[in-house]
């Protein structure tokens, strides 16, 4: 008997398979490496903070909606791309790199929550969970497109059109939550400032560009370790 039945005449069934069981290997690998660092770096802000804020850095329910939100475009992983260089090889789980890199970059995530935490604690506790709640979804929806590549962003594939919309959705409701009647008497949040949301935003975007540079020199170091 055997183990392959082609129903093509043709070998390049066997290759196209091949490189579709290494994409979802990628894939799943991308969501591991997202969630491990995202849960490390929260978990590390929360333990940490709770010893100098005499207050919940974040409610119960807004955890829930962070969840919920930051969870939604993961969804759409197993549609993404994959860059040439994850299909040119077979690859195996390595749970050791998987959670070496999660630690570092969890670390990274940890220290932009000091920042907010740092700037908005002294403003009572519901100005800290409204700019966290948005740091916090907004961070671990733009580090799902930079962890997705070993390379540098703008020099990898396209994410898939699925990714892409699923995360503009999530970020636009993160945004407008806080300044709903629901987000309000619900999750307990408080409209941001212009000025205050734009400080946010600001922490974001520096966040990405350090996750894009820690990744590359974590990546340039292990390949260097084993040389």
């Amino acid at each position: 008997m055997s183990d392959i039945i082609l129903l093509d005449n043709s070998l390049s069934v066997v290759v196209g398979g091949i490189r579709e069981g290494r994409a979802i290997f990628a894939n799943t690998v991308k969501y591991i490496r997202s969630s491990l660092s995202s849960n490390f770096g929260n978990f590390y802000a929360v333990a940490i903070s709770s010893l100098f804020i005499p207050f919940l850095p974040m409610l119960a329910t807004q955890i829930l909606l962070v969840n919920l939100l930051s969870d939604f475009p993961a969804i759409a992983i197993a549609t993404d791309t994959v860059d040439d260089a994850e299909v040119r090889e077979p690859k195996q789980y390595n749970v050791r790199k998987l959670v070496a890199m999660g630690t570092v970059l969890g670390i990274v995530s940890t220290v932009f929550d000091f920042i907010i935490f740092a700037s908005f604690y002294k403003l009572g506790p519901e100005m800290l969970q409204t700019h966290w709640f948005i740091l916090s979804i907004l961070t671990e929806l733009l580090f799902l497109f930079s962890i997705r590549s070993r390379g540098f962003f703008f020099q990898t594939k396209a994410p898939s059109f699925v990714l892409v919309v699923l995360t503009v959705l999530a970020g636009a409701a993160t945004l407008l939550i806080p300044f709903t009647s629901i987000g309000q008497s619900l999750f307990h949040f408080i409209a941001p400032t212009a000025s205050s949301l734009g400080f946010v935003l600001g922490i974001v975007a520096l966040y990405f560009v350090t996750t894009e540079f820690a990744k590359m020199s974590y990546y340039r170091l292990t390949v260097s370790a084993k040389v």
